[in-house]
């Protein structure tokens, strides 16, 4: 949009002129400098590798080598775009305001055109061919090659965050034992961690199908709960999954099982942090704890998981749009990783021959981050701005208030691109009432 600037985020108006355009002059550092935000761009030009470029006092973000923030990418103009780093009150910590220079193919913040904006720590910002995650602090860490090996998908925090977990698991047996837990949302990827755990724990698995080994204890009879762990054992591995489901009684038995079989390899799943005795049951078998974070917590990785399964299903990259990457990377996954994939795999079937894949070629409505839908975007430019402006107006029951709010923009900003895109607010307005 040309104007997004939310009415309480602006820098508040001064008799003395605007405020500077580089940091304040405090005695302390500004946090925003100190912590080291600025832009994970995901898409700039190479996909597969994030380059991470602090902001600490602005500049012109453009592909002109002279350029405070050079961003090579197609579509993207010498001068794209002002950044100023910017206090909200008088000697206050700075935000980060991003102005349009004029282009034709203008400045896009989480899906909406721009003039000017204020950016917040997780905003998607869009100039041409490129795509950056806006990131608050630790900037540094993002930066570095996202890697996709036997299905887990892994950039620069992951690697030093969860997946050295795993790497620790792989290489630091505990007094000998083969053991870990694997904790996260369902469809983060658990499965295929245990996958290559038991691989590298010397357990032969198969490329697809059932785990070795795997016993669901909550749909296992008590009485009958030891021989299947015994029998699982047999093979040499264990995978225990909804442990945390039952009872103590139940949770006691496996325990038991367990400690007649310590020469397995024994993975435990869990969906949630493991109870205490899960705990307990832990620290019995030195199990390595691996923690996998939701994808809303590594929306960095999006964009390679998107490329790498396409490419699997035979669908070339140079098919898909940059407003389709925008849309996948800032829709939220309740489903975590399975959704995202089942969605790609969909995508690719029923659009073989198309040319160009956009927004316009998904098969269902995305969720948008918090858990409402997004209405799925028309093909025509423009199109999608309007499309959000009117569901955000039904959905705020007329409100024109609440669905600038939801839209992070002033009302008179809300009004110039109702007017903009021809939408009549009244009728619009009208509709939501008898929608109610």
């Amino acid at each position: 949009m040309d104007n997004r600037t939310p009415q309480k985020n602006a820098p508040p108006p001064s008799r003395r002129g605007p405020p500077p355009s580089g940091p304040t002059s405090t005695r302390d550092r500004d946090p925003l400098q100190e912590r080291g935000g600025g832009f994970a761009w995901l898409l700039a030009p190479h996909p597969g590798r994030i380059r991470a470029v602090p902001v600490h006092a602005g500049g012109i973000l453009g592909r002109d080598e002279e350029s405070a923030l050079r961003i090579d990418a197609p579509g993207v103009s010498a001068n794209h775009a002002r950044v100023d780093l910017l206090p909200k009150v008088p000697g206050g910590p700075s935000e980060i305001y991003v102005t349009d220079a004029g282009t034709t193919a203008g400045t896009y913040v989480s899906g909406m055109r721009a003039q000017r904006t204020v950016l917040h720590d997780g905003d998607l910002l869009r100039v041409g061919g490129a795509i950056a995650l806006v990131v608050e602090k630790d900037i540094g860490s993002y930066d570095g090659n996202v890697i996709d090996e036997s299905g887990i998908v892994r950039g620069a925090r992951s690697r030093r965050g969860w997946y050295a977990a795993v790497e620790r698991a792989l290489a630091e047996p505990r007094d000998g034992k083969r053991a870990a837990i694997v904790i996260g949302p369902h469809g983060a990827g658990r499965r295929t961690v245990a996958r290559k755990l038991l691989a590298g724990f010397g357990v032969e698995v198969a490329a697809d199908g059932g785990l070795p080994g795997e016993v669901d204890v909550a749909l296992i009879a008590e009485e009958a709960l030891e021989v299947a762990i015994s029998r699982a054992a047999s093979g040499n591995s264990v995978v225990l999954r909804n442990l945390g489901r039952v009872p103590v009684s139940a949770q006691l038995i496996v325990a038991r099982a367990l400690g007649e079989h310590l020469d397995a390899a024994v993975i435990a799943v869990f969906e949630e942090a493991p109870s205490a005795l899960a705990e307990a049951l832990s620290a019995q078998l030195g199990l390595h704890r691996i923690e996998i974070p939701s994808l809303e917590l590594r929306r960095e990785e999006i964009p390679t998981i998107i490329r790498t399964r396409f490419e699997k299903r035979g669908v070339n990259a140079n098919r898909l749009s940059i407003e389709l990457y925008e849309a996948l990377t800032r829709a939220a996954w309740p489903g975590e990783v399975g959704e995202l994939v089942d969605l790609l795999d969909r995508i690719a079937a029923a659009h073989p021959d198309v040319p160009r894949l956009g927004p316009e070629h998904l098969v269902r409505p995305l969720s948008r981050r918090g858990g409402r839908n997004l209405a799925r975007p028309a093909q025509p430019e423009g199109a999608s701005d309007a499309d959000r402006i009117r569901a955000a107006l039904v959905e705020a029951k007329g409100s024109v208030a609440a669905a600038a709010r939801a839209l992070r923009l002033s009302r008179q900003a809300l009004y110039r691109e109702a007017a903009r895109l021809g939408i009549d607010i009244r009728r619009t307005r009208d509709d939501a009432d008898v929608g109610t």
